[in-house]
């Protein structure tokens, strides 16, 4: 296990090397340039004397590999640089912003996991009847329906219309409820289909044929030898999906209002804030990467075949 979890550390360096290229070089193909962008946030005039001194005060006057350079050894020394809007450090700014978009993502994989999981046993069970229909239908609309149009018409009914719900801000837990279930909506259709057919699929397996032999009710194989099977193929999905989620909160946060990193990140864009969208890039890519090796190594407990030589 020791070896298989250092291979794939190997890996994840190298694949984070070409992230930090990629989000280096392509946040300077955006139209407009950063020290006009930070002029304008000041309300100085754009003359060509100020735009100089904001480039050699940001340091974008060097050539790109210099300036790559300089901002690969200060991220290895854990620094991301300065906001151009704010003149904070880009950790801070990300720390404070990381909060609520980990509160958002998390208690959004909490209702992808319970809800599909209630979902997908109910749809194996009852497969081919009108239950399991209902479910397929619902899976079918939930992972079509786009996240903004979803937000917008959960806004419309249940903040304006029913007034059930607040529409905006962070203060209480009823501000959570309706950007949660937005952004879980397509991942718990997504779920509930992959869990129903992967059970389906263990039930047709010998071992689970045998366990009824014995005389084990069916209750308790679906819950000990059934569904614990049946997961697999979604803890190995699992850590593709959360990367989605964290982006997909980009959407969302910015529907609802929500103080995340997603409405940080295109206030970012806005201001060509190269620091932010580079801290914001490699954020991701780091959770991205850390939550794919967790869900591998949970994959690879389970199932030593993933280990070269099935040896630990």
């Amino acid at each position: 296990m020791t070896r298989y979890i250092g291979r794939q550390l190997v890996s994840l360096i190298v694949l984070l090397f070409f992230v930090s290229v990629a989000a280096f070089v392509l946040v300077r193909l955006l139209p407009g340039d950063a020290a006009t962008a930070y002029l304008n946030s000041i309300n100085a005039p754009l003359t060509e004397e100020a735009i100089a001194e904001v480039e050699k005060e940001l340091g974008l006057d060097a050539p790109l590999p210099v300036q790559y350079g300089k901002w690969l050894m200060q991220v290895l020394e854990g620094d991301l640089g300065f906001s151009y809007q704010t003149r904070r450090p880009v950790t801070e700014e990300l720390a404070a912003d990381l909060r609520y978009t980990g509160i958002l993502a998390l208690t959004a994989l909490g209702w992808v996991l319970a809800l599909s999981l209630i979902l997908g046993v109910l749809s194996a069970r009852h497969a081919g009847g009108a239950v399991d229909m209902v479910i397929r239908a619902f899976t079918f609309l939930g992972s079509a329906m786009p996240k903004f149009w979803l937000g917008f018409l959960a806004v419309s009914l249940f903040a304006l219309r029913w007034k059930l719900l607040p529409v905006q801000g962070a203060t209480t837990w009823k501000h959570l409820v309706l950007p949660s279930l937005t952004l879980a909506c397509s991942y718990i259709a997504t779920y509930t289909k992959l869990l129903r057919n992967s059970i389906l699929e263990v039930q047709s397996s010998p071992f689970v044929r045998h366990a009824r032999a014995r005389g084990l009710s069916k209750g308790y194989v679906m819950v000990r030898h059934v569904i614990p099977n049946a997961l697999t193929p979604v803890f190995t999905t699992l850590g593709l999906h959360l990367g989605g989620i964290l982006s997909g909160s980009v959407i969302v946060e910015n529907v609802f209002a929500w103080p995340g990193l997603g409405r940080m990140c295109v206030d970012a864009v806005a201001a060509r804030n190269y620091p932010m969208i580079q801290g914001y890039i490699l954020l991701l890519s780091v959770i991205f990467v850390t939550a794919n090796l967790l869900c591998d190594l949970i994959c690879a407990a389970f199932n030593p075949k993933l280990r070269v030589g099935g040896r630990a």
